[in-house]
């Protein structure tokens, strides 16, 4: 069994002696030990009869949807969900794009309309991608946009940028391991990748040889933490005692019934109401759910759960709709 550890030696890493991530026979290793499920007991799952999954292809319950024309008409700092794990955020007069996707990804379809076409999705200048999984990277959707934004910067995972290349996208990339900084622009953005409790895969055959990972974007008067996927686990203190002053914190909700499936990949809801205080965020931004039926529980339980975590009505927690622009 062969170990190494891997970083991007162009790259700052702010975590003293911090070797790089492990990297166990070809396969990046987890910020602490799990035990994902067999892929004989995701299939059972699949295959079984699972009477929410009827239910909620039927519900009428759907995330609201705002399409205000002025996401795009001034450099004013916001953030804007676009569903799922996406968001459009504006600082410093540039336009960030989160884990864009626009469409349906194999074998599920979008259930949340997207609030303007990618046309409309210009002057972008940076594109983060959390990991490889097909609900946070879609090819259509980042072909588009690249295409369209052909001086976008895209930061990501290690061994990431190999997979972009045989897709045809030609924009500077720049691949981070965990802790690490990305270079400093003009813009005076701040762009770190840190860690996530997750894997990656796209094929049967490539599990875990891209890295994945979560994000802290900042610049002089506002920090935020994207979460991308995660399970729960001590990386949320200890990214929390890195940057002490997160004003807000993206955090999934959704995707984890069945427990014994999703424990090792996503929070529940009272996981992430943990996690929020555990970064010693200001705010949270909740996100991934409801936009694509990856799960069991009833699409409108992870939104009523964390509204009660919080006893909503309350400003802690930024509850948006698909396209509302939230001012930062």
């Amino acid at each position: 069994m062969m170990t190494e550890y891997l970083n991007n030696p162009e790259l700052v890493t702010i975590k003293p002696e911090y070797l790089g991530n492990e990297i166990r026979d070809g396969k990046f290793r987890n910020y602490q030990a799990s035990t994902p499920p067999h892929w004989k007991q995701i299939l059972r799952w699949q295959f079984s009869y699972r009477p929410q999954k009827t239910l909620n292809r039927y519900s009428r319950y759907h995330v609201p949807l705002i399409e205000d024309p002025q996401l795009f008409c001034n450099d004013a700092p916001k953030i804007s969900w676009l569903g799922h794990a996406s968001f459009l955020l504006t600082l410093n007069g540039k336009n960030i794009i989160i884990d864009p996707i626009f469409g349906k990804i194999p074998l599920v379809k979008r259930r949340a309309k997207i609030p303007f076409s990618p046309e409309e999705y210009q002057p972008i200048d940076y594109i983060l991608i959390s990991h490889a999984h097909y609900d946070h990277l879609d090819k259509k959707t980042l072909c588009k946009l690249t295409q369209l934004n052909p001086h976008a910067k895209i930061y990501c995972g290690l061994a990431t940028a190999e997979l972009l290349r045989k897709w045809g996208i030609s924009n500077h990339i720049i691949e981070a391991g965990w802790y690490q900084q990305f270079p400093v622009a003009d813009d005076g953005i701040e762009f770190y990748f840190m860690p996530a409790q997750h894997w990656s895969n796209r094929t049967l055959k490539d599990r875990n040889i891209r890295l994945w990972g979560s994000f802290i974007i900042r610049n002089s008067a506002t920090t935020l933490y994207f979460m991308g996927d995660s399970a729960y686990g001590g990386h949320f203190q200890e990214i929390g005692q890195f940057f002490p002053t997160i004003d807000y914190a993206l955090i999934g909700i959704g995707a984890y019934t069945p427990r014994y499936i999703m424990q090792s990949s996503h929070l529940n809801p009272e996981e992430a109401y943990q996690a929020y205080l555990d970064l010693g965020a200001k705010h949270l931004i909740p996100m991934h759910y409801a936009t694509f039926i990856l799960s069991d529980e009833p699409l409108r339980e992870p939104i009523e759960k964390t509204r009660t975590l919080f006893n909503a009505p309350d400003e802690r927690l930024c509850e948006l709709a698909i396209g509302e622009i939230l001012s930062l």
